[in-house]
């Protein structure tokens, strides 16, 4: 019987196993623990700023004064000119011609019918540059260009109530009329009238 006994030796437990097991366990709370703090440490971070766009800023003060210097430039030159009136009627007809201390009565028109179905009325202008406004006001005047006269362009109706082959006309004889007979046009369009009480 003792001799059974003594072929049975108990072997005391592995601790390795329960070292590893031990070691991992901290280990993996040390790991937690760890990322615990860095997420409690952004969290307390303030955001982000917002960046910062920078704000357009006026032209360079070399521009600037250029600007200054060429619109007092514009405004002396154009100053200096004869005006010219051209006055439009409400029926597309020039009424008159005024430069110059003279007053031309006209009865001219504008538009004619174009013989076009898809194109109703035509700008006279366009077929004929004896027609164009500029033309039609150097001749009046008797010069041969218009390079001392601002021309000032008056239709009776604005620009919403006239034909759009009128305005189309009207938009590039100002055009014209520094190309075929240097001088300056602009187009004045009427003052509304006050809303009666």
């Amino acid at each position: 019987m003792k001799a059974r006994l003594r072929g049975r030796t108990r072997r005391p437990p592995d601790l390795t196993s329960l070292f590893d097991v031990l070691f991992i366990v901290v280990f993996v709370a040390l790991i937690r623990a760890a990322d615990s703090e860095q997420k409690l440490a952004e969290a307390k971070k303030p955001p982000p700023p917002k960046p910062v766009l920078p704000q357009p800023a006026g032209p360079p003060p070399d521009i600037a004064v250029l600007q200054k210097r060429a619109l007092a430039d514009l405004q002396a030159d154009l100053a200096a000119r004869s005006p010219v009136v051209i006055r439009i009627s409400a029926k597309n007809r020039i009424e008159a011609i005024e430069g110059d201390g003279k007053v031309h009565a006209l009865d001219t028109p504008l538009l004619e019918e174009s013989g076009n179905p898809s194109i109703r009325l035509q700008y006279l202008g366009h077929r004929s540059a004896d027609l164009r406004l500029c033309a039609l006001a150097a001749l009046r005047l008797g010069v041969t260009d218009l390079k001392k006269h601002v021309v000032i362009i008056a239709p009776a109706l604005p620009r919403e109530e006239r034909l759009s082959s009128l305005n189309e006309g009207i938009l590039i004889d100002v055009d014209r009329c520094l190309r075929e007979q240097r001088g300056e046009a602009v187009i004045v369009e009427p003052v509304p009238a006050e809303p009666k009480p």
